[in-house]
């Protein structure tokens, strides 16, 4: 579940697709001696650590006034705004060696802040939405309220080739109560379903699953339908359309860290 050197997740805001593609590939290629980078897929639950914004597009800056918190989830604006904006802002076309080192100090500012927060023992990063808030709303509240999915309450459960990850998750959540189980198959999975309330089911494309889609169907067809996650070495290996026909809740893009994973279930469960 962890590794020596995690990614910053990077969300693109208001790109083209070509654009934004380019972006990716630029970003994977960061320099080995500074921070990586991964720019998060649509469909990704996971936090940003940045946001990445084309300043060419007002709803792109309209969004990260709602979605950016200061330093600790910054955001850097490419490309001329026309107005002032309380973000880093670097020009178009890109110039990749300056790119580089503003997100690295912009992540380097992060850490510091991040650090002074831990030792008050105060909030860390404040949950953000994954969309902008309008400005001006006048849909009745009692909507959004039937939007909003109660927190379930159960176990997690892991689909995966072996039982690793389900080792530290379950060493991660003991200090909530939360129990974490492992399953190697589709067969094992819906058993453990129709055993016990599960609240939420990770499912790696790299366990021995014919088809994790059909997979993820069965299990929000249990009675206790059970949100589903995909865990993916890369983006390029979820099929976004079938996994929502499918039901499933998003995907995660490993390798994953231990307070990534947990802020990502506190959105589904009581943790």
């Amino acid at each position: 579940m962890t590794t020596d050197r995690h990614p910053f997740a990077v969300r693109l805001v208001g790109f083209p697709e070509d654009a934004a593609r380019a972006l990716a590939q630029g970003l994977a290629r960061a320099p080995a001696e500074g921070p990586s980078y991964l720019c998060l897929s649509e469909d990704s639950l996971r936090d940003p650590d940045i946001y990445l914004a084309n300043g060419t597009e007002l709803k792109a800056l309209a969004a990260i006034a709602s979605l950016a918190a200061g330093d600790i989830r910054p955001a850097l604006v490419l490309g001329a705004t026309g107005v002032a904006l309380p973000y880093a802002n670097l020009p178009l076309p890109v110039q990749w060696t300056a790119l580089y080192a503003e997100l690295a100090r912009l992540m380097a500012r992060r850490a510091e802040v991040l650090a002074g927060l831990s030792a008050s023992d105060q909030p860390l990063v404040p949950e953000r939405r994954r969309r902008e808030r309008l400005d001006l709303d006048l849909t009745d509240p009692a909507v959004y309220e039937k939007m909003r999915k109660p927190r379930r309450e159960g176990a997690v459960l892991c689909v995966d080739a072996n039982a690793n990850f389900s080792e530290q998750l379950g060493q991660s959540l003991k200090q909530f109560g939360t129990a974490v189980l492992w399953a190697v198959d589709g067969v094992a999975a819906l058993a453990l379903c129709r055993q016990q309330p599960v609240a939420v089911v990770l499912l790696d494309f790299a366990a021995p699953i014919i088809d994790h889609y059909l997979l993820c169907a069965h299990l929000r067809s249990e009675p206790g339908q059970p949100e589903v996650i995909f865990l993916a070495q890369s983006a390029h290996d979820y099929d976004s359309t079938r996994a929502r026909a499918a039901g499933a809740a998003g995907m995660l893009d490993k390798p994953l860290a231990q307070h990534q994973l947990q802020s990502v279930l506190r959105k589904f469960m009581r943790l």
